[in-house]
């Protein structure tokens, strides 16, 4: 990866947090998924190599799960609704037609 790549992959995740040391080590954490001390630390060999959408694995774990819902015929990703909507949703009856 390169210092232009990595730059747009930040724009992009505005929830990933990093650093970097004098020896050119990176570290990177998921603000949504990591506790305030967990870090991946990736050397500048490994960085080399590395690709956006390995990053993105490695920083999420297959965490960044997005919950989709069907309501009269569409489908809406939860992640969207605010917080008077998403409590409709838990409140809502479903029936089963058979």
């Amino acid at each position: 990866m390169t210092n232009e790549e990595l730059d747009l992959f930040l724009e992009g995740n505005s929830q990933i947090e990093w650093a970097q040391d004098d020896e050119g080590v990176f570290y990177f954490r998921h603000s949504a998924f990591d506790g305030e001390h967990e870090k991946v630390k990736v050397t500048p060999k490994a960085f080399a190599s590395l690709t956006p959408q390995k990053l993105e694995h490695i920083l999420t774990g297959g965490r960044n799960i997005d919950h989709i819902t069907r309501v009269t015929g569409y489908f809406s990703r939860v992640s969207g609704w605010n917080k008077g909507k998403r409590g409709e949703l838990v409140e809502r009856q479903r029936v089963v037609v058979s």
